[in-house]
């Protein structure tokens, strides 16, 4: 830095992405909570959806806690105030991240496509849902290993490693652009169930518009903050509309007690004979 040049101000981008994060975790804690009460009790029914969704949320508790450590060494602050030591450490849980990231939100749309298998639908629809479900497990296996492929050796991901290959940043953003276009592509079936499907459309694209600042070996860590945000809104997003089917029990006790009336299918009978005259009149 130049001597006349004043450093950047000691401020932190984090701030605005955790306080909505934070919100949203809490509406997926308490979706989850209500789920599990009505998958336990009267009856004991936990099937493969709910360990998937028990799954999904694990792997969000294991990012939150890398990204909210990486945050308190500093992740959000200009490069200017971090310590080439502290950087390290932040390199090293953005790392952990990413190899869980993935698996939260590919794991909460397993769940959503065997809650749907368990319907009456057509052997299309019930092919289209396995294969989804094969390629949600099929990309989180092949993002895992496009990390793990990164760098080599693999701690140049981290820290200055002389000598280290690496892929070029090129390579990592289109990947990380045809990967979020795909995701959006399976969002249509299940955000017409769900509308918490739809808010994970929305943060996968802004994962697009956001995707150019990734860089793993940029020296800017500040500008990833917002693509880091837009990744656990989708996987949040994802778990609540898991969770969001299984409130409805609990919302008609409530309203009951409250007075109102229960939840009935109507069934309205349709005289086809007396509306062809009626029309003909």
């Amino acid at each position: 830095m130049e001597a006349n040049q004043q450093p950047p101000p000691d401020t932190t981008n984090a701030t605005p992405g955790l306080v909505g994060v934070s919100f949203m975790f809490a509406m997926a804690l308490i979706a989850y909570g209500f789920r599990m009460r009505t998958r336990i009790s009267p009856l004991f029914k936990l099937t493969a959806t709910d360990h998937l969704i028990s799954s999904a949320l694990l792997c969000e508790v294991f990012v939150l806690v890398c990204l909210l450590t990486a945050i308190g060494y500093g992740l959000g602050r200009y490069d200017y105030y971090i310590s080439a030591t502290t950087l390290i450490k932040i390199n090293k849980c953005l790392f952990l991240l990413g190899l869980f990231g993935f698996w939260a939100s590919s794991l909460a749309r397993v769940s959503i496509g065997y809650m749907l298998l368990r319907f009456e639908i057509s052997k299309t629809w019930r092919m289209v849902l396995w294969i989804l479900i094969f390629t949600q497990f099929a990309m989180a296996i092949g993002s895992d290993v496009f990390q793990l492929l990164q760098c080599r050796p693999i701690r140049a991901m981290w820290e200055t490693v002389p000598d280290a290959v690496c892929w070029t940043a090129q390579i990592s953003r289109s990947y990380g652009n045809g990967h979020s276009k795909r995701s959006s592509i399976r969002y249509y079936p299940i955000s017409v169930l769900m509308g918490f499907g739809t808010v994970a459309a929305v943060a996968g694209a802004m994962k697009v518009y956001h995707i150019d600042a990734y860089d793993p070996r940029k020296d800017v860590l500040r500008d990833w903050m917002p693509l880091l945000w837009w990744y656990r809104v989708e996987e949040i997003g994802l778990i609540i509309a898991a969770c969001t089917p299984f409130l409805k029990p609990s919302i008609e006790r409530l309203l009951a007690r409250l007075g109102a009336l229960p939840f009935r299918f109507v069934t309205i009978g349709l005289n086809l004979f007396a509306l062809i005259t009626e029309i003909k009149q």
